[in-house]
């Protein structure tokens, strides 16, 4: 009981305590705030002193400047004393802004009326010398009348100064006084907490042991958590790379023997095997979904694909597991469906794969009847709806919510009669939902089920038909075109020269990161395709080394058999272009090869852009400074030659900073970047050797630089 008492007094003396404190602190706040007020006055009486100083200094400056120009009768003079009377024109306007009392807006009329006489007399004089030349220039300035306006000038500004003389003495004795009364305040604030401190702490410290405890416990639960969660995230990289690398090979050796000659069955179980890889990825892939749903973040692809031969492709794929079980399995599609829709092909295979495969399993007699329908069409988008009906068990009214949650099925002995985790359904809802879709069903016991499915997709437009016929008229790009490859892997090495020959493209494979950085110093290539995971030096790592050491802006395509969500986003932001998971799909492969390496050889390496601005639309100049860079270059060249032979580095320099200007007016910023290099190697006195391959990058890049501009 008296610990009880004792507490509620302790409480009674802090709460006391903090009001006091609280009286304390609006006291000091008070004189805090008066403190802040006058040295914001103060500095504002110091910005305009300096100000008013900075004013006498630039009237001086515009005085000698126009002496000098008059006597050096240099015409670049001409352009500084415009600039020296348009900075003292903005210092005016900026000191009359700040002094708006009253009191100083006759000196402040009479400071602005000498400062623009001033500048008129200073324009008087550049008339003259213009007009009449030197000797009428110096006439005016021999009148005297610019000294007499300065001296007026600084007689007005020395008047003001004293005038606020006064004003800063008060100024100071109020800071003074606020700072003292703040001090004041402040020890006695201090001492009022302090004499608290001593009374509540020992009693506070009592109750901090156990929260204390309770957050070592509490970080001690949130390390461990996020190490299971790092544990669980390697583990699922590990898995997805160790288990989709091998189906890389398997689905590109399959579609690779789709393209030799076959008969009808062998083309038959050729397509077979690749379907049944297809799905076999994608239930490794539901395996990845649920860390990624999770963890709220699933990534839709958009690709274009024609439903009926996805359809058909599945119905061949399960028709075999059907005839196994002696059931049917039918397709059943509308004769309207438009050819090409845009979505996600691989979703939609995921949710009709699930849908299908548990018709067949929980039914026993009959079979299986899919539908797609055209429910409805507008300009630009479609709706199909899928509907996936059998004859099996069916499902009971109180059951058909549950179907769709995680780890459920319709009865609590269909797991151990048909088997199955319960997850097939959860992951549908859940797919179909990601593509803003619905999903239901309708069922009774014993007379089967009707799962319906209804999906919107886009559709093409003319442009992109257009751009589909000239895809498919263009299947290889220029032969110049070369491409690096990073690739630890022998299986996807082969894939890779299978394609790549296929596909006519010059190549070169390395085994890791560090033989392609080596690679890119030694030889050119239009686009780099990187694997992520590699011994030695591993993509990332490779990739921040060809940016930021080689200074290398080449496209780069990160190859991953990482599926979790956001290493797309993190191969992007480690400088890479774009990304393609495997297995690699062909056609999305060579569709990113098109799309950077046809953007990168194409991309002028002149931008006239500077040239034009100086010109300004003079096309006879264009033409000199052209013609002047086509003729002068080459014997640039070759002094740069002649120089890096004799190792004569200041040689080196100084030919290389001329030419890095002459590149820059032709806008060849590569050629500009090169240049520099071997200015900065050679000023380094690095070695001979490293200068004479850039300068064999520069001469290759200046060959291409006159082509362009012979072409213009």
């Amino acid at each position: 009981m008296l610990r009880k008492r004792f507490s509620y007094l302790i409480l009674i003396i802090f709460l006391v305590s903090i009001l006091l404190i609280v009286f304390l602190q609006f006291n000091s706040g008070s004189s805090i705030q008066n403190l802040i007020k006058n040295n914001q006055t103060l500095l504002h009486e110091f910005e305009v002193q300096q100000s008013l100083e900075q004013v006498k200094t630039d009237v001086v400056f515009l005085e000698s400047n126009v002496r000098g120009l008059v006597i050096t009768q240099d015409s670049l003079h001409a352009a500084t004393v415009e600039d020296e009377m348009k900075k003292i024109n903005e210092k005016l306007s900026k000191i009359l802004t700040i002094i708006k009392d009253q009191q100083y807006a006759p000196l402040a009329n009479k400071l602005l009326t000498a400062v623009h006489q001033k500048q008129e007399f200073t324009k008087e004089i550049l008339e003259a010398f213009k007009k009449d030349g030197k000797l009428a220039a110096e006439k005016l300035i021999n009148t005297n009348r610019g000294k007499l306006l300065r001296d007026t000038i600084f007689e007005v500004i020395r008047q003001i100064n004293l005038n606020r003389q006064v004003e800063l003495t008060g100024i100071s004795a109020s800071i003074a006084a606020n700072g003292a009364r703040a001090k004041r305040w402040g020890l006695i604030l201090a001492g009022i907490a302090g004499i608290c401190c001593l009374i509540t702490f020992w009693y506070l410290i009592n109750q901090s042991r156990g929260q204390v405890k309770l957050i070592e416990t509490l970080n001690a639960s949130e390390k461990k958590i996020k190490e299971v969660s790092m544990i669980k995230d390697q583990f699922m990289a590990n898995m997805s790379h160790e288990i989709r690398t091998p189906m890389n090979a398997i689905l590109g050796f399959a579609g690779l023997l789709q393209n030799t000659e076959l008969d009808a069955n062998q083309e038959k179980y050729v397509k077979s095997i690749k379907t049944s890889a297809d799905n076999l990825l994608t239930i490794i892939n539901d395996i990845l979904d649920l860390a990624k749903m999770e963890s709220g973040i699933v990534t839709l692809e958009k690709s274009r694909f024609s439903i009926m031969e996805l359809m058909d492709s599945l119905i061949t794929m399960m028709d075999v597991k059907a005839r196994n079980n002696h059931l049917y399995l039918q397709l059943h599609a509308d004769g309207n469906l438009p050819a090409i829709v845009v979505g996600d092909k691989v979703r939609l295979t995921q949710i009709l794969v699930n849908l299908i495969s548990n018709g067949l399993k929980f039914t026993e007699k009959g079979g299986v009847k899919v539908y797609v329908k055209l429910l409805n069409q507008r300009q630009d988008v479609v709706t199909i709806r899928f509907i996936v009906k059998d004859t099996g068990i069916g499902i009971a009214p109180q059951q058909q919510q549950k179907i769709f949650e995680r780890f459920q099925q319709a009865e609590t002995d269909s797991k151990r009669r048909f088997g199955g985790t319960g997850l097939g359904l959860a992951i549908v809802k859940q797919l179909v939902e990601i593509q803003n879709g619905k999903i239901s069903v309708e069922s009774e016991p014993g007379k089967g089920s009707k799962f319906i499915v209804d999906l919107t997709y886009e559709l093409i437009t003319d442009n992109e038909e257009q751009e589909i016929s000239l895809q498919s008229q263009q299947k290889h790009l220029p032969a110049k075109t070369k491409l690096l490859v990073a690739e630890d892997n022998v299986m996807n090495k082969e894939l890779m020269k299978h394609l790549l020959k296929r596909w006519k493209f010059n190549y070169e494979i390395v085994d890791n990161g560090k033989q392609a950085v080596e690679a890119l110093q030694k030889n050119k290539f239009d686009l780099v395709l990187m694997d992520i995971q590699m011994p030695e030096m591993d993509g990332y790592t490779a990739t921040e080394k060809i940016r930021r050491e080689l200074q290398m802006d080449i496209p780069i395509i990160a190859m991953t058999a990482h599926a979790l969500a956001g290493e797309r986003e993190k191969c992007i932001a480690a400088g890479m272009n774009d990304y393609i998971s495997k297995p690699l799909q062909p056609d999305e492969l060579y569709r990113l090869i098109t799309k950077h390496a046809v953007s990168n050889s194409n991309k002028p390496i002149v931008n006239l852009d500077y040239l034009h601005s100086l010109s300004k639309g003079d096309k006879d100049f264009e033409t000199e400074m052209l013609a002047s860079f086509r003729s002068q270059m080459p014997e640039s060249m070759n002094s740069l030659k002649e120089a890096i032979n004799a190792k004569d580095y200041p040689s080196v320099v100084a030919i290389a900073h001329t030419m890095k200007s002459m590149a820059a007016y032709v806008g060849a910023s590569e050629l500009n970047q090169l240049l520099q290099e071997i200015e900065q190697a050679s000023a380094a006195k690095s070695s001979i050797n490293i200068i004479s391959q850039k300068y064999l990058q520069a001469e290759e890049l200046i060959n291409l630089v006159l082509a362009e501009i012979n072409h213009v």
